[in-house]
């Protein structure tokens, strides 16, 4: 199964005939860039001999030799993986593992519990997470789910600690 950019986004996955006939059809380009897992960077339709074949019947490029793009400048993460396939018509599957662990709960309650300035944060990038699956970005919704997770545990440790610390004053005021 293939990847394929189209206006600076990532779709897919394909299969290779799927993507040969896009491409014979004019709908992708010579310099397009594309992926499948074993790669170990996106790469154009021209370089990789199994798609070049369909850009025979393709007009030639008015620009000069295509080159591989800089590994720094490819604006498209590879895949996570394309071991399991999902039917495009399901819409959060992908994202649905993101969120399964009940984030924004434990946010709410290390918020709650333990030491509020910190569960902010922690709320916040929680009440991030399903938004960001809905819009497609799912690279943002891990980035939000982990920061999430940190703020929750530095309240929940805060909140501990400084319970350890109240019982042990206490103790001591009233032993002296």
């Amino acid at each position: 199964m293939w990847y394929y950019s189209e206006n600076n986004q990532q779709l897919g996955p394909i299969s290779e005939e799927d993507l040969k006939q896009k491409t014979r059809s004019g709908g992708l380009k010579p310099a397009t860039l594309v992926w499948k897992d074993g790669m170990s960077d996106w790469t154009s339709i021209a370089e990789l001999p199994e798609l070049a074949i369909a850009i025979q019947s393709f007009p030639a490029p008015a620009a000069p030799a295509l080159s591989k793009p800089i590994a720094s400048a490819n604006p498209y993460a590879t895949p996570q993986s394309t071991l399991v396939q999902r039917p495009a018509m399901q819409m959060a599957p992908s994202g649905a593992y993101i969120n399964s662990g009940g984030i924004l709960a434990f946010a709410i309650v290390t918020t709650v519990l333990c030491c509020l300035p910190f569960g902010i944060p922690a709320i916040v990038y929680a009440a991030k997470i399903n938004s960001q699956l809905a819009s497609g970005d799912t690279m943002g919704a891990h980035d939000s789910a982990s920061k999430s997770k940190m703020w929750s545990w530095i309240s929940l440790g805060l909140g501990v600690l400084f319970t350890i610390l109240f019982f042990n004053l206490g103790a001591a005021g009233a032993l002296g």
